[in-house]
């Protein structure tokens, strides 16, 4: 067994645990409350305040959109509608 075939094996675990850690980020979209509307969002909480301040909440965080979409309209939550943050 020669030097090469670590290295390649340590180099394909290496990628692997990367591809894996960016294909599934966690909690990447949130159901949101955005100056008095529902909404979802992708932004992390850093950039939200940035965007919207104080004027905004989050209410969940989902690592797929369709699982946010699936608990907004579950929740009678849909895009757009009036919610409050108190």
């Amino acid at each position: 067994m020669s030097l090469a075939s670590p290295i390649r094996i340590a180099t394909l675990v290496a990628a692997t645990v990367l591809a894996s850690v960016v294909a599934s980020p966690a909690s990447a979209y949130a159901v949101i409350c955005k100056h008095g509307k529902y909404d979802i969002d992708s932004r992390d909480e850093a950039q939200l305040k940035i965007a919207f301040g104080t004027s905004y909440c989050t209410l969940r965080r989902f690592s797929l959109r369709s699982d946010a979409e699936n608990f907004s309209r579950n929740n009678n939550m849909r895009a757009g509608s009036s919610c409050s943050c108190r």
